[in-house]
């Protein structure tokens, strides 16, 4: 977590945090624990590093599987970020999500990261009109639609999935500037060509 300096919490935020922690899943709550203060236990955090994770503007979490991991196990939902209104920048990969709707609940990132999961749609994202970038590289999605009013993107990462058209990105995307897209098995290269002709930039492939 990125070290910021932060005011003292009130009374009325600390009793905010308790109630938080004390609803969360205890995989959550090793999770915190794991990526925070490298242990294994879902002990209480302490205030100040509450105070710091709900003010936190990026997170990473990073399965086992993932090139340099920061936790043991793979999570399965986004229920222990949704209250972490001041995110902007969000890592969550090589775990077990299958959905994001519940992303729309984080309307300030810009920078989303949830590539090597098990997401089979992007319903969700579409209400992060502010999302600058987004790396969805490894998972089972068919449909690039829900980030069709996302005009703000400059980078898009959807290789091996289960795209067959490129139906989402269009001229609203003036932002644009890159696009990994391929390989992808199911995508014809003339979608391909029609991209790079209306939007005059390369489709690339794997970094």
């Amino acid at each position: 977590m990125e070290e910021v300096l932060f005011s003292p919490p009130t009374a009325v935020e600390i009793e905010q945090y308790q109630q938080w922690w004390s609803a969360l899943s205890p995989p959550w709550k090793q999770a915190f624990n794991e990526i925070l203060l490298q242990r294994s236990s879902i002990d209480d955090l302490p205030l100040v590093t509450l105070h710091q994770l709900w003010n936190a503007p990026a997170l990473r979490f990073a399965g086992p599987k993932a090139p340099y991991p920061n936790m043991s196990f793979e999570l399965e939902n986004l229920d222990g970020v949704l209250a972490l209104k001041k995110l902007q920048i969000f890592v969550f990969t090589y775990q077990r999500l299958r959905g994001v709707e519940d992303i729309q609940h984080l309307p300030q990132l810009k920078s989303l990261f949830i590539f090597e999961n098990e997401i089979h749609s992007l319903a969700g994202v579409e209400k992060l009109l502010d999302l600058e970038e987004i790396y969805f590289q490894a998972n089972q999605i068919s449909s690039l639609t829900p980030i069709s009013g996302l005009s703000k993107l400059h980078t898009i990462y959807c290789a091996d999935n289960l795209i067959a058209s490129l139906e989402g990105i269009g001229s609203q995307h003036k932002a644009l500037k890159q696009l990994f897209c391929t390989p992808n098995p199911n995508l014809p290269h003339s979608e391909v060509m029609r991209i790079e002709q209306e939007l005059g930039i390369r489709v690339k492939g794997p970094l």
